[in-house]
C-alpha cells in the first residue's frame, strides 16, 4: 500500500477491504503492517486518521506493539472480551450477521485512507519544495 511505504520503511502488511471473494458478502475492513523504520511523527497522522468527526463509527489505531493495526473499535472490543485468538472468528461473526456495519466500516475506511493519501500527499510536495 503506496499510503503506508509513504510513511516508513514497511516489512509488511495486511489489507481486507471489501467483498468477501467467495460469499460476496462485505467484509469488516481493518489493516494490520509493520514498519522496518517507521517515518517521525506518523503515529499522530495515523491517529488522526480514526479520530475524525466524519466518520460514522469509531475506530481504533494501536502502535503499542511490534505489528501497527487499525479496525474499528467494534472489533477491539471483541478481541478484548474473548482474545486475539478469536480474531478471525469475530470478523466473520460481523460480517454474516450485520452487512450494514461492513458498510458503514468501508464508507469510513475509504475516508480514512483518503486522509492518509492527502496528508502523504501534501508531505512529499513539502520534501520536493
Amino acid at each position: 500500500m503506496e499510503i503506508l511505504s509513504a510513511s516508513g520503511e514497511l516489512a509488511w502488511f495486511k489489507l481486507i477491504s471489501g467483498p468477501d471473494p467467495l460469499r460476496g458478502y462485505q467484509q469488516v475492513p481493518y489493516l494490520a503492517w509493520r514498519y522496518d523504520a517507521p517515518g517521525e511523527g506518523i503515529v499522530e497522522v495515523f491517529e488522526r486518521s480514526v479520530n475524525r468527526d466524519s466518520l460514522q463509527l469509531d475506530w481504533v489505531f494501536d502502535s503499542s506493539g511490534r505489528n501497527w493495526f487499525m479496525a474499528p473499535s467494534r472489533v477491539v472490543r471483541g478481541l478484548e472480551e474473548r482474545g486475539d485468538s478469536a480474531f478471525q472468528e469475530i470478523v466473520c461473526e460481523i460480517k454474516d450477521e450485520d452487512q450494514e456495519f461492513c458498510v458503514a466500516a468501508l464508507r469510513d475506511f475509504d475516508r480514512i485512507v483518503g486522509f492518509l493519501g492527502c496528508v502523504s500527499s501534501s508531505s512529499r510536495a513539502k520534501e520536493t519544495s
